[in-house]
């Protein structure tokens, strides 16, 4: 589905029907207003870096955003840091609120998931970002890759070893779709 600019993937659609008829506690309206939020810091961001933005997709795993034109890797840091930073500031304000803190700890978590050193997380674009600025494309893209496979293979096993004393579902299914991720970012880059 369309709308101008904006791409809804049917794995959304999917996704949000699924969860809103799983959702007893609420939740589903809260969780989706954090993440839009989210993306208004990375819209923010380019819009202030002066960026034209050529298209949205938003799809079960997320939204990616695209600029018509390149960007330093000084304004993609900035980019790709923003929609992190706009989680946490809403988990500061929100834990001061008297019953805020499931709201504050919604987004203090989908903060600290987005900047994991992971390839195309916020926190893996902005590790490579910085790598690249100081080491130079070469060895920046070669310890950026590094880390984002590190960091899922990490993952991973503490998602197996979780799953040896009663396990963690979340974890395992975050898990393999950073794997696969990577695997994906790998081939492309081929």
């Amino acid at each position: 589905m369309r709308l101008g600019r904006v791409e809804i993937t049917p794995g959304f659609l999917v996704l949000a029907a699924w969860l809103n008829y799983a959702d007893d506690q609420g939740l589903l309206l809260p969780a989706m207003i954090s993440c839009v939020l989210h993306e208004v810091g990375h819209l923010c961001a380019l819009y202030v870096l002066k960026k034209d933005i050529k298209y949205i997709r938003i799809t079960a795993v997320g939204a990616e955003i695209c600029v018509a034109d390149s960007m330093s890797y000084q304004g993609e840091l900035i980019a790709a840091l923003a929609g992190p930073c706009v989680n946490l500031l809403l988990a500061g304000l929100l834990c001061r609120l008297p019953g805020g803190a499931m709201l504050a700890g919604m987004n203090l978590v989908l903060a600290c998931f987005n900047l994991l050193p992971v390839g195309r997380l916020d926190g893996g674009r902005a590790l490579r970002c910085l790598l690249v600025w100081m080491f130079g494309p070469e060895w920046g893209e070669r310890l950026a890759s590094l880390s984002s496979w590190m960091s899922t293979l990490g993952i991973c096993g503490l998602s197996l070893w979780l799953a040896g004393s009663g396990g963690n579902v979340t974890l395992a299914v975050v898990a393999a779709w950073l794997l696969c991720s990577a695997a994906v970012e790998r081939k492309r880059k081929k």
